[in-house]
């Protein structure tokens, strides 16, 4: 057991409710896995175009397996949680350099889509490195050469074929053992 901080990790039962409302059938339980993300918290302080000096927050998420960076709403809550080591996916991106990448994202965000008169002057005000996680299910009653596994988010409760997600689903290959042949 490794101890990481994760976004509210859903409970079996609250899983098989989530599934069964969405593909009004009972899919079974792979195992939940937790894919890193590193978010950050920047002061943003800049000219507007009229010349009147504006104080902003942005918040940043970058998926540290793939390396893409984008705005988010609010800065996730987390909590501790003890997770299998298995079931945790490593970085394969350093965090310092996505802090870098998602500086210089709030920066072309401020030059080219708020229009600002000066250039912004950017602070970070903290980060963290956070855990989100995500169920794979499959269909038990679908063929055998067929086998249609799904995945599960648990912060939006989202349902999709895991084959749409083509980066969680290598990260996975090793459980799936040749299905999901869409």
């Amino acid at each position: 057991m490794k101890k990481i901080y994760s976004l509210k990790v859903m409970e079996k039962s609250e899983i098989q409710k989530a599934s069964q409302d969405i593909k009004r059938r009972q899919l079974k339980i792979i195992d939940t896995y937790f894919f890193p993300a590193l978010f950050s918290v920047w002061d943003v302080l800049y000219k507007s175009f009229f010349r009147k000096e504006v104080k902003s927050r942005s918040i940043t998420g970058a998926d540290l397996t793939r390396g893409s960076t984008g705005l988010a709403d609010f800065f996730p809550d987390f909590a501790e949680y003890d997770a299998e080591e298995y079931t945790i996916i490593e970085p394969s991106l350093s965090p310092v350099k996505l802090a870098a990448d998602s500086r210089e994202f709030v920066r072309k965000y401020y030059i080219h889509y708020k229009r600002i008169w000066t250039p912004p002057v950017i602070e970070l005000v903290k980060e963290e490195v956070v855990y989100l996680p995500y169920t794979i299910l499959f269909d038990p009653d679908a063929s055998s050469e067929r086998k249609k596994y799904f995945l599960l988010e648990h912060s939006s409760k989202n349902l999709d074929l895991l084959s749409n997600y083509p980066h969680i689903k290598e990260n996975c290959s090793n459980i799936l053992k040749g299905g999901d042949n869409q």
